[in-house]
């Protein structure tokens, strides 16, 4: 699993940021991804260091090292 470290938001999805190395990359996520795995798209992007993807599944998780309160 990838560490994320910037989340941008597009009219159809997000695309999440992590580091491979010294290399930047890229996954696309569209909104009703992130719905059928219930992920809220303002903590996404507003905490997007909380989450990780994994690349094989396709899909984002919360990091067991930080959860949002609300």
């Amino acid at each position: 699993m990838e560490n994320v470290f910037q989340c941008k938001k597009t009219e159809t999805g997000v695309t999440l940021v992590w580091m491979e190395g010294r290399r930047e990359k890229q996954e696309f996520f569209s909104f009703p991804d992130l719905e059928e795995m219930r992920i809220k798209v303002p903590d996404l992007i507003e905490h997007p260091d909380l989450f990780r993807i994994d690349l094989q599944e396709h899909k984002i998780y919360l990091s067991q090292m930080g959860r949002i309160t609300n």
